[in-house]
């Protein structure tokens, strides 16, 4: 499969929003309640790309493309937790891809591509957060060189939902 990862852009929020929604219902079921999947909205989440894509201020925003269609997409930046230094360690906010091509390496392509510009950038290390229940996303991870290191969060926003922060060393 031929992937081209680039920077998202204008046109793309549609999409994006449509692939959160579909990717979180799916990856979500069984570990999320229900009515918090039910009620993702599409619409609500195209604009929220729209916005977030328009004030891109520090953060990253990049798609990965099959055929010219988007089918993943990533966000990455300087770290936003306040016990990480933002000038020597990023975090990866998100990363999903359209379940339908889920095992096709679009996550890897995505990771290989921000890993490279953060590189790039002179980060020493990446982070980011995983829900504890996300297995395959923990296997994507852990065989990218991301290891647990320790710090567990709960989001009571999407149903107390513990998270685990994994990292990779730049070196």
């Amino acid at each position: 499969m031929n992937i081209e990862v680039r920077k998202a852009r204008a046109g793309d929020e549609t999409r994006m929003a449509e692939i959160q929604v579909a990717a979180w219902r799916r990856a979500y079921s069984g570990i999320m309640s229900p009515a918090l999947l039910d009620a993702l909205d599409v619409n609500q989440k195209t604009d929220m790309w729209r916005n977030a894509l328009e004030r891109a201020g520090k953060g990253s925003y990049i798609v990965a493309e099959v055929k010219g269609r988007v089918e993943g997409f990533a966000v990455f930046g300087p770290a936003r937790d306040k016990d990480l230094d933002g000038s020597e360690t990023a975090e990866i906010v998100s990363i999903n891809i359209d379940p339908d091509k889920w095992g096709y390496g679009l996550g890897r392509s995505l990771l290989n591509s921000m890993i490279e510009q953060l590189s790039t950038d002179g980060f020493g290390s990446i982070y980011l957060w995983v829900v504890e229940q996300n297995e395959r996303a923990i296997r994507l991870y852990q065989r990218n060189g991301f290891v647990r290191e320790g710090s567990i969060k709960t989001d009571p926003k999407h149903s107390a939902i513990q998270e685990l922060r994994l990292v990779r060393n730049m070196a």
